[in-house]
């Protein structure tokens, strides 16, 4: 649903960081930010929610189906719209990505803002360590 790039390093200070490992930091730092989204969304939803989700993330064709059939004339959603645009073409990948974002919507309206703490968090911890970071790079 996002993805760190050399935006983020810059944004906490680390541009300078050997350009082999960058990928590995920034793939680092993905995993560290959807670990703590997760441990958030945990506390905001129920553990059945929690299952949907993990079924609709795991691209489970019959919940996927299910939801888009309790959507009605979804093709017609703004927020289908954006998706599509984004992948340019109606595909499985993007049918996923669309539902996720339409079950985050209704179930867990406060996504956005979980995002962007666990985000904020993330750019504080490192920047503070950034010159250890660089020092042992």
């Amino acid at each position: 649903m996002f993805e760190l790039t050399e935006d983020f390093l810059a944004k906490v200070g680390l541009t300078n960081l050997p350009e082999n490992q960058k990928a590995d930091f920034l793939s680092y730092a993905q995993d560290q930010l959807e670990v703590r989204i997760g441990e958030k969304m945990s506390h905001a939803l129920t553990e059945s929610q929690l299952d949907e989700f993990e079924k609709i993330i795991d691209n489970e064709p019959t919940v996927i189906q299910s939801w888009l059939s309790s959507l009605g004339d979804y093709r017609n959603d703004e927020v289908y719209a954006k998706i599509r645009a984004a992948h340019g073409a109606e595909n499985p990948e993007m049918l996923n990505d669309f539902v996720t974002a339409k079950w985050l919507n209704k179930n867990c309206p406060q996504y956005t803002q979980i995002i962007e703490s666990s985000f904020n968090e993330l750019v504080s911890e490192i920047s503070s360590q950034k010159d250890a970071i660089l020092a042992n790079a």
